[in-house]
Order: structure tokens, then sequence, then C-alpha cells
């Protein structure tokens, strides 16, 4: 019963809320021109950094793992973190993701539980698809992932850069702990 609550716990909150974001600014960045769907929507993606919200309040250690499923505009979607250690319990909520702009593969609304969605777009992306840049449409949230979660603090750097020159309050931005390679 007890490794039911916490689900039971995190189901009723996010159906509560409707939407997992938070108020921002408004205004995103546009998404990128092109995401090749195979190499961004497989495997797993550190999250290096995010704006906290009461869902992701003590989190270190976030990954995303994404997983092909069988409709060419849908992937599967699990976003995981440990809590407030490395060795901490692990939070999970899974859902579907939905390419929203086929072709251009940049915007993705996941859906994880009826009425509770989260709409991103890829506003930046390395040429090697070694790291990306997320935001919600209206600008609240800001996330940076990388394959690798010890990137490095020159490469931590120059992505906070890229984000703060899109408009960003990077003040906002929390960098958790990560495991190491």
């Amino acid at each position: 019963m007890k490794h039911l609550a916490g689900p039971l716990v995190l189901s009723l909150a996010l159906a509560t809320t409707g939407c997992i974001t938070s108020p921002g600014p408004g205004g995103a960045p546009p998404p990128v021109a092109s995401v090749d769907r195979a190499k961004l929507y497989t495997g797993d993606w550190h999250e290096i950094a995010f704006r906290p919200n009461w869902l992701t309040e003590g989190c270190v250690a976030g990954i995303t793992r994404y997983t092909p499923k069988e409709k060419a505009d849908e992937v599967g979607v699990r976003d995981s973190c440990r809590e407030k250690t490395l060795d901490g319990n692990e939070k999970v909520v899974e859902g579907t993701g939905h390419i929203l702009d086929a072709g251009t593969n940049a915007k993705i609304r996941v859906d994880y539980f009826p009425f509770v969605s989260r709409e991103t777009w890829v506003v930046a992306l390395a040429p090697d698809y070694g790291w990306f840049i997320t935001t919600t449409p209206d600008f609240g949230e800001v996330n940076i992932f990388t394959r690798d979660p010890q990137p490095g603090a020159a490469v931590i750097s120059e992505l906070t850069a890229k984000v703060k020159a899109m408009g960003y309050d990077t003040s906002l931005l929390v960098f958790p702990l990560q495991p190491p390679r």
C-alpha cells in the first residue's frame, strides 16, 4: 500500500490542476525549424536545469525517457526524478506524447492523465542532438536537457546563456544534482 500512496497522491494532485505549467512572461521563442523525430524522441534525456513548480519540488537527477510508439505522431514519455538526493525515492509520471507539428516535430503535448497535459516547444537544439532546450508556449517554464548527466560547467554555462539571450530570467532556474557518468 505504501508504494501506491505516492502515485495516488500524485495522480490526484495532477488531476485537480489540469495542466502542469507555471505562469510566465508570455511569448516563448519560436520552435526550431526541424527536429529529427527518431533522434530526439528516443532514449534518456537528463534534465540539467528547470524552473521548479510544485511537482518538481525537491527533484534531483531528472530524466525524461522517450520510447517510440506505433502511431507516427505519438511517443511514450516517462518523466522521473529522485527525491532530494541521488539515492532518494523515485518519483515517476508517464504519459503519451503527441507531436503537434508533423514534419517539423518541434512541438509536443504530453497527456499524463485525463485533463492533465503539458505542451512544450523545442526552441534550441544541438546539431549532434547532444542537448536541447524546451519552453512552454507561454514561456513560463524552461528546461535544459542533455544526453550526458555530467555535461560540464562550460556546456551548462553556454546553454544557460542561450536561455538568457531568449529573454528568460535564468535566476528562476534550478540546476539539480545529477548522477555520475
